[in-house]
């Protein structure tokens, strides 16, 4: 399943640079023991936004089991792609893949996290982002950021000025925060 918008900032060639950037990070990065301390359980909704690869949407599907959700999101229909054909080879039917640049598409208070991996300084309308995740975020639920390129107090700022979210954990380019 999969909902579509029409719009993309990124070039294909741009794209596959990107995919082959990400796939050499991953092995640095390590995205499985990095997304298995976030406490993501079976049963859990969860939203990879700015899925790319799938580094982190892999990953977080094997935890939320038969019982959860992952919904990848990027721009690129490309990402989308590559993202089924990784679930797809990795036996993973609870992956739902949605191509936009902003709106999820989701019911409300449907999401146990929203994962934004280094890609929260990419987008251009930031308080609508927030509005849509804290809109889709179960009252209980975690926004998490791991940010890269960039200084995280940017985006620490943003969040808290926008009144949304409060946040709960820091450390280095890692900010968790929950609903308000």
């Amino acid at each position: 399943m999969s909902a579509t918008t029409n719009r993309s900032h990124t070039s294909d060639t741009s794209y596959r640079v990107m995919a082959w950037y990400l796939r050499f990070r991953e092995r640095f990065r390590k995205p499985s023991e990095f997304v298995s301390t976030l406490g993501i359980k079976e049963g859990h909704n969860v939203l990879d936004y700015g899925c790319g690869i799938g580094s982190y949407t892999i990953p977080a599907a094997r935890l939320v089991g038969e019982a959860g959700r992952v919904y990848a999101l990027d721009i690129h229909p490309l990402a989308i792609k590559r993202v089924m054909k990784r679930a797809k080879n990795e036996g993973l039917s609870n992956i739902v893949t949605i191509q936009s640049d902003l709106a999820t598409g989701l019911p409300e208070n449907h999401l146990d996290f929203a994962l934004l991996i280094d890609v929260y300084t990419w987008v251009d309308d930031k308080i609508g982002l927030l509005e849509e995740i804290h809109r889709i975020l179960r009252p209980s639920g975690e926004l998490v950021f791991l940010i890269d390129h960039v200084s995280p107090e940017g985006c620490k700022a943003a969040v808290e000025d926008s009144g949304l979210f409060k946040l709960v954990f820091q450390e280095d380019n890692l900010l968790r925060y929950e609903k308000i």
